[in-house]
């Protein structure tokens, strides 16, 4: 029996098996590497205090990884899957060979492009560090540059690894491609306890590396069974003129997060271990947006590209409605679940002997202020693949220029005030990425809702406030298990040296417990508001005829 067959017949009818199995691995999956990540941070955190090493090797990342998501991450795909996608759709031998070509010539072109990038930013590895970590000095500017050497070769493996990744998701191979991630973090794991004794500081570096090196090639098999075949490059210009006209605005628009860290890192550099601070709880906050928003919004994109490049705008907004449902319906009540635990949830995942309390403090605050705006940050993945779905690069540049412009300056003004008051200055940090994300988002939903009827947007509004009085229901509740449960049963400040193990059950049987009971009382109060049946039966909220039209693929 197929995983589709197990579902009740009448959404059956109006599910796609290949849609909805496609979701479902690929969250399982992210699971599975976030887990892993877990382990890792984890692993850091176990072996070095926060300040430090550990501030050293999040900052080496800051300039690799922002060239890398400027350059390729979101933008490279953005522009490549709808243009191969036109081509591996219209079918025959011809299409094939053309479709071939062009991922040959893409290859080559980032290869090149990246590659003398990584040699810029090994050779100019010292003054990329005083940028980014602008107070370190002694050794941990030493150790910090060192790390930017090495890591400066990831953006061109991950570059490579992306082409990858985007001819799978075209042809709806979505397996090994997931699965990526969770070698890149073993990888890590490796050079932390491996490397990082036989070679020092600059272990940690090698690891990331052999991370990204496992994250690429466990996706060639796969890629090479799509029928690709490398081509002599021949740079058709048709085909690369339409990659780069989807291109060159998808480079400005870049992403909050990104731009929250890098800039972040410059500020929080200034204060010891804040840097390590920022990053652990900035990890923790995105477990539940790459377990369930990315899920939706990559296995979303190529039937949104597919559903436009056929004129089928029923269709096509049928498939934005509910996948916002569906996020909303996750990411709101998980947000006041990470509200309620997130004391138990850090000191779970990084309670380990070089981590203090005061750490623990830190984080789980710095964590509060990201978590507030996760229902937000879960949708703008899928809203900008909305736009890009439509070969319409120039709105989300846009957005995502005013957007950076708006994070830099919410930034300066909150670390100030926060500072000014006595507070940390990496609260003021997430509580300037949060403000930026929700003003962002709520730009990108007046606009996708604007362009469809107005009861679109009833019922949207209608769906959201539900959504919000079930979990708002739920957060009381679970804060009350959660006191009593904390107050006779467990100290959460307690911490985990070996043979204390007994400290560390009680707060996973406490997270267990409170979830499970609150998760209860938000599924039976979705199921009386109606919520469960609107994600079952399309034709209890979408109107009659874009029900029938979404039959065959929904």
């Amino acid at each position: 029996m197929k995983l589709h067959q197990l579902l009740p017949a009448r959404f059956r009818k109006k599910t796609s098996p290949t849609l909805l199995f496609t979701t479902l691995v690929l969250s399982g999956l992210s699971v599975a590497s976030r887990i892993v990540g877990l382990i890792r941070d984890r692993v850091l955190t176990s072996t070095f205090e926060t300040g430090g090493i550990l501030d050293s090797y999040f900052s080496a990342f800051r300039v690799p990884d922002m060239i890398y998501t400027i350059l390729i991450l979101g933008t490279l795909s953005s522009a490549f899957i709808p243009v191969f996608s036109s081509i591996v759709h219209k079918r025959g031998k011809k299409a094939e060979e053309e479709a071939n070509t062009l991922a040959s010539d893409l290859l080559l072109i980032v290869s090149l492009v990246m590659g003398a990038i990584s040699l810029l930013m090994f050779f100019f590895a010292p003054q990329l560090t005083r940028i980014v970590a602008i107070s370190y000095e002694g050794e941990k500017f030493a150790n910090t540059v060192t790390l930017t050497r090495i890591m400066a070769f990831s953006p061109m493996i991950f570059a490579v690894s992306s082409i990858f990744t985007s001819i799978l998701n075209v042809h709806k191979k979505f397996f090994i491609a997931a699965s990526a991630p969770i070698l890149y973090n073993l990888g890590i794991i490796v050079g932390t306890t491996v490397l990082y004794p036989i070679f020092g500081v600059q272990g940690l570096g090698y690891g990331v590396i052999v991370g990204a090196l496992l994250h690429a090639s466990i996706q060639i098999p796969a890629v090479i069974r799509t029928g690709f075949r490398p081509q002599v490059p021949n740079l058709e210009l048709k085909a690369l003129r339409n990659m780069w006209n989807l291109y060159w605005p998808r480079m400005l628009v870049i992403d909050l997060a990104m731009v929250s860290l890098f800039f972040g890192t410059i500020i929080a550099s200034s204060t010891s271990g804040a840097v390590s601070i920022m990053n652990l709880a900035f990890n923790v906050n995105t477990l539940p947006i790459g377990v369930l928003a990315i899920s939706f919004a990559t296995a979303m994109f190529p039937y949104l590209s597919e559903a436009y490049a056929k004129g089928k705008m029923r269709k096509f907004n049928t498939y934005i409605e509910h996948t916002i449902t569906r996020i909303l319906f996750v990411l709101i009540p998980t947000m006041f679940m990470m509200l309620v635990l997130r004391a138990q949830i850090v000191r779970v995942i990084y309670g380990a002997q070089n981590f203090t309390w005061e750490d623990t403090y830190l984080t789980l605050t710095t964590l509060t202020f990201f978590a507030i705006s996760i229902p937000f940050q879960g949708l703008l993945p899928f809203f900008v693949r909305v736009f890009y779905a439509k070969h319409d690069a120039k709105t989300p540049m846009r957005v995502g220029v005013l957007g950076m412009m708006m994070n830099i300056l919410l930034t300066l003004i909150t670390t100030y005030l926060f500072t000014f008051f006595g507070y940390n200055i990496v609260f003021g940090i997430a509580f300037a990425f949060s403000l930026s994300v929700i003003i962002v988002g709520v730009i990108y939903a007046w606009m996708i809702l604007g362009e469809m009827k107005s009861k679109a947007i009833e019922r949207m509004t209608e769906y959201t406030a539900k959504v919000l009085l079930a979990g708002l229901v739920m957060f009381f509740f679970a804060h009350g298990i959660k006191t009593f449960y904390g107050q006779y049963l467990v100290d959460t400040k307690a911490g985990f040296p070996i043979g204390q193990a007994q400290t560390l059950t009680a707060l996973i049987v406490q997270i267990l417990v409170v979830g499970l009971l609150a998760g209860g009382v938000y599924y039976y109060l979705s199921l009386k508001l109606g919520l469960i049946s609107v994600l079952k039966d399309p034709s209890k909220y979408l109107p009659e005829e874009v029900v029938d039209e979404q039959v065959d693929s929904m």
